[in-house]
């Protein structure tokens, strides 16, 4: 696989990458953010498998069979089951209008092509436009977490920003070191089950969303 090939491909999938994110922005339902938040997971799979194939390294073809086991298959089925046990409102519900949530989110991606460009040289080594789009989804995902009140939807930002880490971090480094990737995974899978663990306890003590604790305040 020549070099053009793989900088086409990384960047169509940077491309369904962004989409994905605008999807979950605009989801109106919790469902709907984990779906989308899965089939990302499922393109940084296949972005691992396309820089394995262009590289021969062999840790990118283990990140990538992890990538869509646990984080595009196990965790987004986690979520369901959690949203399934607390029986809750499907409406993800955001702290400002989501018509505002997207176009700070334009702006965002516009701010990080401009940033991205301006490295000069940095820029060239780079695989495609895997640095801002990796930048983008980080900071989206951020986006996500400041702008929902359901914690579930919180989470999927969460998600969202670990799979910029990855998809920026594999294009930059043509794969990480393979128990720094195995790492991060982990971690985000302790806090997946932490956050889930957590907001069962406090629907099944209180029997109320965290978003309506505001309302005990005063």
């Amino acid at each position: 696989m020549n070099e053009a090939t793989v900088h086409a491909l990384i960047d169509d999938i940077g491309a369904l990458l962004l989409f994905s994110m605008i999807l979950i922005l605009a989801a109106d339902q919790v469902y709907r953010a984990i779906y989308a938040v899965a089939a990302q997971s499922l393109l940084i799979a296949v972005a691992a498998g396309v820089l394995a194939m262009a590289t021969g390294n062999p840790d990118l073809w283990v990140i990538a069979g992890i990538t869509l086991v646990v984080k595009a298959m196990v965790l987004p089925w986690v979520l369901h089951r959690v949203v399934q046990r607390m029986n809750v409102r499907r409406e993800v519900e955001p702290v400002i209008p989501v018509i505002t949530t997207l176009a700070v989110a334009v702006g965002i991606v516009v701010m990080s092509f401009h940033l991205s460009a301006s490295l000069g040289a940095v820029r060239q080594a780079i695989t495609g436009n895997a640095l801002p789009v990796g930048i983008s989804l980080i900071l989206l995902g951020v986006l996500v977490m400041a702008s929902r009140k359901k914690a579930l939807t919180q989470m999927v930002g969460l998600f969202a920003s670990e799979n910029g880490i990855f998809f920026t971090a594999m294009a930059v480094s043509k794969g990480m070191p393979l128990i720094i990737e195995i790492g991060v995974i982990l971690d985000v899978i302790l806090a997946a089950l932490v956050m889930a663990i957590l907001v069962l306890r406090v629907r099944s003590t209180v029997d109320a969303d965290i978003a309506d604790l505001d309302r005990l305040r005063g």
